[in-house]
């Protein structure tokens, strides 16, 4: 019997022989990790290593900017890397060396209202300096006065409820008709530019797509069906960090365009939509390069409103809703993670086929176009 057995029922211990050494005991600690959090989670860093224990030399008494941007390189998103170093670089300039406190981001955020500019703004500086507060910690920087709190987080929700309306609806959208005309435009310039322009504004207005996934696409992404139509495999986008992938599909008129950019430009393998410097570069087209050919393409059209790297995902949208697709066939199409956006972008087509149209007034849905 173990001699804990003998000590509770009272018993003698038992005689060790002599012969026997005795062994020595190792008492084992196991310390738990600390829960992570859904923000954790959602701003992975590079092996997700539980945050140390700082040393005396890496107490910092504030979030220090310079600091912390460089260890963004660790994020997953490369347009989140940028929008938060931005809006860091930027927050910086303005604290004129004062430290970046929560009062003091209050008051940023209230320089900001007072600025005209969106509510969306403020949201990105206040997850940009937490994202830092955070990158920092994981490195072991311990940081004595919290970067964003309760004074920024109230500032923030007034930011909000004051400022709605801001930033949105600036940029018009690029309905399916506006591509095919841009598209045509395009291909009367009879060169291989032309020909790039023209898939790639059709393929994005097909498969909704962001210009960061047009950007990332490469010619092996791209299945040619018997129909003609083309599916494209997205393998990464800002919803899906992951790199779950999904599938769009681009119509047979974009689809025929494409095949006439990889028949022109000789594209095999690697990048799909690529610059052309007077013949066919290697490189990939970047999100802004995608942006300003959107922008080009639709002033030579003749479309005078103001449009952005947005807009055909927008109008895409639109043309769906205004086909009587619903808001979750939309919210799949355009892979949102939520139904709001897509929600929001056709609020006017939902209202105009709503319950009070088809019941009060008799409208169905043949009439929606008038």
């Amino acid at each position: 019997m173990r001699a804990m057995s003998r000590r509770l029922h009272g018993m003698p211990e038992a005689a060790t022989p002599a012969e026997r050494p005795r062994r020595p005991i190792f008492v084992v600690f196991v310390v738990a990790g600390t829960t992570r959090t859904p923000e954790a989670d959602r701003l992975p860093v590079a092996d997700a290593v539980p945050v140390a224990e700082a040393a005396p030399d890496k107490v910092l008494p504030y979030l220090d900017l310079d600091l912390a941007i460089p260890l963004f390189d660790n994020l997953p998103s490369g347009s989140t890397r940028k929008a938060y170093a931005g809006e860091l670089r930027r927050y910086g300039s303005w604290l004129d060396g004062r430290p970046p406190t929560d009062p003091v981001l209050a008051e940023y955020l209230g320089a900001m209202y007072n600025n005209s500019l969106a509510p969306q703004s403020g949201a990105t500086v206040v997850a940009a300096v937490k994202c830092a507060a955070l990158v920092s910690a994981r490195a072991g920087h311990e940081i004595a006065e919290p970067p964003a709190g309760d004074l920024a987080a109230q500032r923030l929700e007034r930011f909000r409820r004051e400022g709605t309306g801001r930033g949105r609806g600036q940029a018009g959208p690029l309905r399916w008709e506006d591509a095919d005309r841009m598209c045509k435009h395009a291909e009367a310039d009879d060169d291989p530019r032309g020909f790039r322009d023209a898939a790639l504004i059709g393929v994005m207005s097909s498969a909704l797509l962001r210009i960061a996934e047009a950007s990332a696409l490469d010619a092996g992404d791209v299945s040619f069906l018997a129909n003609g139509s083309a599916l494209i495999e997205i393998r990464r986008s800002k919803t899906d960090q992951h790199g779950d992938g999904a599938v769009g599909y681009v119509t047979r008129a974009a689809a025929a365009r494409l095949r006439k950019w990889l028949d022109t430009a000789g594209i095999e393998s690697g990048p799909l939509f690529r610059p052309v410097p007077g013949r066919t570069g290697k490189g990939r087209l970047g999100p802004a390069a995608i942006c300003g050919v959107i922008k080009r393409r639709a002033k030579q059209a003749g479309i005078t409103r103001r449009v952005s790297g947005h807009s055909l995902r927008v109008g895409a949208a639109l043309s769906l809703a205004e086909r009587n697709a619903s808001v979750a066939e939309m919210q799949r199409e355009g892979r949102w993670k939520s139904f709001s956006m897509p929600a929001y972008y056709v609020r006017n087509q939902e209202a105009s086929r709503g319950a009070v149209a088809r019941l009060r007034d008799g409208i169905d849905q043949a009439d929606e176009s008038n």
